[in-house]
């Protein structure tokens, strides 16, 4: 799974098709990262309707497939120890739990299908009609689901076999319902409704790749490109931009610059810092405090052995 960038919202924004979703590198960059390239559509607070599965002409042997699939599924990053879950629920709905830098949670919604007819088994997850990421699973005899998740993108072909970074989930639940307490994340809208969570969601898991990135190259990126995540950087209401600090081994400042003079701007910084002795990252979003078209300046870093950071004069920092 590739770098997950995606949007939040009790509104949205419209905006151009997502050209690829899944980028190379899922192990070696870490599953976490990986899943942050997947998304770059920002998305609305009530989700679209389940894609239904499709039946082949085994469908009561897809269907026990199916009836296994149900559940909870959940890994760990080998890069960052975070816990990550594949939620299969009833009509074709397949949600990723990602863990947030404020210790809670978003799901982000697929449609799922699958043909159980083949060795291995074909899985594909549904975006839109339009943009489906196929890939291949198993389900072991020690009752693991096998995942080829590294280097797929929407509209390639589906890889044959897996490889020394394919993923094993464990079954850790049959309850098929994402935890009332996580916010389902959808890919597709219509609405064009602006709100700050929206914003801040976007924010938050550029930020969230930033210092997944940081954490392996000891330094952060310069651009999406760098960063290996696709996505869209320009919604009806925001022009979203990942700006360099100097040679990026210290800080990465991301805005969110308004179009529309009657909202407000954001900025977030993502500092490297030491605490204990130990190297790690800190994030905080500063948003202006009138409406803007300017976003916040950088803050300055924080304190030696402190992961605070103070929003400049003329902004507040987001909960």
């Amino acid at each position: 799974m590739s770098h997950l960038v995606s949007n939040l919202a009790t509104g949205s924004h419209r905006v151009r098709p997502l050209q690829r979703l899944w980028v190379p590198g899922l192990m070696a960059k870490g599953l976490f990262v990986v899943l942050l390239g997947t998304l770059g559509t920002p998305v609305s607070a009530q989700p679209p309707m389940g894609l239904a599965v499709t039946q082949t002409q085994e469908a009561a042997e897809s269907n026990a497939v199916i009836q296994q699939l149900r559940g909870q599924w959940q890994t760990k990053d080998p890069t960052t120890g975070k816990v990550i879950k594949f939620i299969f629920a009833p009509d074709g709905n397949l949600f990723t739990v990602l863990p947030a830098p404020d210790g809670s949670s978003v799901a982000i919604k697929f449609g799922y299908k699958i043909n159980s007819t083949t060795q291995p088994m074909q899985l594909d997850m549904i975006v839109s009609p339009e943009q489906v990421v196929q890939t291949i699973f198993e389900l072991t005899p020690q009752g693991k689901l096998h995942l080829q998740l590294e280097g797929l993108s929407a509209g390639e072909r589906r890889p044959t076999q897996f490889n020394a970074a394919s993923t094993l989930f464990d079954k850790v639940s049959d309850v098929a319902t994402v935890p009332k307490d996580v916010r389902v994340i959808a890919l597709e809208t219509q609405n064009t409704n602006s709100g700050q969570s929206v914003v801040k969601q976007f924010l938050t898991i550029l930020s969230q790749a930033q210092q997944a990135y940081y954490l392996k190259n000891g330094k952060f990126a310069a651009d999406v490109e760098e960063l290996k995540i696709a996505t869209n950087l320009e919604t009806q209401d925001y022009r979203y931009q990942i700006v360099p600090q100097k040679d990026n081994t210290q800080s990465v400042m991301i805005t969110a610059i308004a179009k529309n003079a009657g909202l407000p701007s954001y900025t977030s910084a993502v500092f490297a810092t030491k605490v204990n002795g130990k190297t790690t990252t800190t994030a905080r979003i500063c948003a202006t405090e009138k409406p803007s078209t300017s976003p916040p300046t950088m803050p300055a870093p924080p304190a030696s052995g402190s992961l605070d950071v103070l929003c400049p004069a003329g902004s507040r920092v987001l909960p």
